[in-house]
């Protein structure tokens, strides 16, 4: 019989975690993106770089058809710039 041992989550800032950062959080969701609940995603690129605009943190695309998810990771809350960022990622 398997033995299961129960571990109390406990709640952990990135934003000021001396080890776990934005790099950090990057490399497991591209690791494994099962996490995100979005499907089967397969990584198509990190980091890429739009023309007239920033980089993509994480590319996406869903193994059964050519839906793409563009994941963008901020640490902290979610201000006007970023939103405006992300919209204009999409429209590229």
């Amino acid at each position: 019989m398997t033995v299961l041992t129960y571990a109390k989550p406990e709640r952990i800032r990135l934003k000021i975690h001396p080890e776990l950062n934005e790099r950090w959080l990057q490399d497991r969701i591209a690791e494994d993106p099962s996490i995100l609940g979005l499907g089967d995603l397969i990584l198509k690129d990190r980091e890429r770089i739009q023309p007239r605009a920033g980089r993509l943190d994480l590319l996406f695309q869903d193994a059964e058809s050519s839906r793409r998810y563009e994941v963008e990771i901020q640490l902290g809350a979610t201000d006007e710039a970023h939103i405006i960022r992300t919209i204009e990622y999409w429209d590229i």
